[in-house]
């Protein structure tokens, strides 16, 4: 038996009254857990069906970093609220946990990853915009997947001020001199720039108010997107969920015409 602190990134159905448990672990990385009972009315651990809660529980670890492990009892829950009940940030949530559960083999300790994820969690629980929140984890994922790009200098010239644009030749940033030797950068405007290379290296937990125009969101996700696509082949159904419901949130915004007069 052991004390698992850790925070429920998913739950999934398992036989009639149990369930899955997937936690991001203080002393593990991530585990699937599984809880007995869990389901059943007026169970003790309840709180563990409930995604994005921070719990303290009474179980045991997969063994020897396989398999299952199992949560017995619970100890100690704090559910993040505004996550659960806002259903943007709801979805944005899901999209980092899913980031999160494939960047990362199971049962691999992630101390420094476990610390950010809480104070992910806390920010979004604080009503931080959950898209800037989602595109600084999925920013500062990408060298877990091995891929790095360059946000800090151009490689041609070492320059770290200045005008620059994204290169796929060069994996990175480039300063306007070099514009003419990558015809197939993306060609983004300087606030996307600057928030890109902001956000790939911030410290979550010192996040402030961050508020990005609607264009430059949009710029910042389609780099975001066009990184994943191309080089970590990775295009979870979370986003394409998040993509619906901005494309009916448009929908809903434009006012119906008014009828003309006979």
């Amino acid at each position: 038996m052991a004390l698992i602190e850790g925070l429920i990134l998913s739950t999934t159905d398992y036989r009639e009254n149990d369930l899955l448990v997937k936690l991001f672990t203080k002393e593990a990385g991530i585990i699937t857990a599984m809880a007995r009972g869990a389901k059943k009315q007026k169970s003790k651990l309840a709180p563990v069906s409930q995604s994005y809660t921070w719990v303290v529980v009474d179980g045991v670890y997969p063994k020897n970093q396989q398999g299952l492990g199992f949560i017995n009892s619970l100890q100690e829950s704090k559910i993040y609220k505004n996550v659960v009940t806002d259903l943007t940030t709801s979805a944005y949530a899901a999209l980092i946990a899913k980031d999160l559960t494939v960047a990362f083999d199971e049962n691999v300790k992630q101390v420094d990853w476990y610390e950010r994820t809480l104070a992910i969690f806390d920010q979004l629980n604080r009503k931080k915009d959950p898209q800037v929140v989602a595109n600084i984890v999925e920013l500062q994922l990408l060298p877990v997947f091995g891929v790095s790009p360059n946000w800090q200098r151009d490689p041609l010239s070492g320059k770290e001020v200045g005008d620059f644009d994204y290169s796929d030749k060069y994996n990175g940033i480039i300063e306007q001199a070099h514009f003419d030797m990558d015809d197939h950068r993306l060609h983004l405007d300087q606030k996307t720039v600057y928030y890109l290379r902001l956000f790939s290296s911030i410290d979550i937990r010192k996040l402030g108010s961050v508020t990005l125009s609607v264009p430059t969101k949009r710029a910042v996700q389609r780099v975001v997107d066009y990184l994943y696509d191309r080089q970590v082949g990775f295009q979870p159904k979370e986003k394409r969920f998040i993509q619906k419901m901005a494309a009916f949130e448009g929908q809903l915004s434009i006012k119906p015409r008014k009828k003309e007069n006979d």
